[in-house]
């Protein structure tokens, strides 16, 4: 009997507890927020498509012209020359996210991402970026 009561206790609080799905739409609008991709992109006032250098300035804004200049020269030609339709943009860089990370990977990175130790990494990693691309100059 005491085990049917211990059986029907553990039924019982397995089957109140909610299994939340993660939905990767909504980690994926996270990270996008977290990353500042709405706000760099909406600094564009509406343009549809935009020179790649014109982007890059915006991420990139917070450096130093000569750190920002020395970055935006390092990047392909080819890469620099078409304009980059704002919206297909988004469209590829969640289609790529989302089929690359689970929606726990998306809410982790949202997660690490919207924390003060992440802004600084991201900080730092585009710092280290620019620094390769220097040297390699």
């Amino acid at each position: 009997m005491g085990k049917l009561l211990l059986f029907l206790s553990i039924f019982l609080a397995c089957a109140c507890t909610s299994t939340h799905k993660i939905d990767s739409n909504v980690q994926f609008k996270r990270l996008y927020a977290a990353l500042k991709m709405e706000e760099i992109l909406s600094s564009f006032e509406g343009e549809m498509n935009i020179s790649p250098e014109k982007i890059l300035s915006g991420v990139l804004r917070d450096l130093p012209e000569s750190q920002k200049r020395a970055f935006i020269e390092s990047m392909p030609s080819k890469v620099m020359a078409d304009p980059i339709n704002v919206n297909a943009a988004k469209i590829i860089f969640k289609s790529k996210l989302t089929s690359l990370l689970t929606a726990q990977e998306l809410k982790i990175a949202a997660d690490f991402y919207s924390s003060s130790i992440g802004l600084k990494a991201h900080r730092a990693i585009i710092d280290a970026e620019i620094a390769v691309s220097e040297s390699l100059n």
